[in-house]
């Protein structure tokens, strides 16, 4: 990674001293937000008994409501919308 800032500007991070990397790595400004992992690979070996397991699936399965209700709205099949033939139900 090359650096865009200070005084190491345009040199790469590895190639900088070791006590400007820890310092920066303790910087809570410099730090990679966390990403979390996406849900259906949380769920990669759920054996179907445990309650986290359940709830990734549920979490996934109101995903997956939640993107087919937008995909009728574009279609103009849902209920939601008064230009759709099903407004209103």
């Amino acid at each position: 990674m090359t650096l865009r800032f200070g005084k190491y500007k345009g040199q790469n991070f590895s190639n900088t001293p070791k006590s400007y990397q820890d310092w920066l790595l303790k910087q809570d400004w410099f730090k990679m937000p966390k990403q979390e992992m996406p849900l259906h690979q949380q769920l990669n070996g759920w054996n179907g008994h445990s309650r986290s397991g359940q709830a990734i699936y549920d979490a996934i399965f109101e995903q997956e409501k939640i993107e087919m209700a937008k995909q009728d709205c574009n279609e103009g099949i849902c209920s939601c919308c008064e230009d759709s033939i099903y407004y209103g139900i």
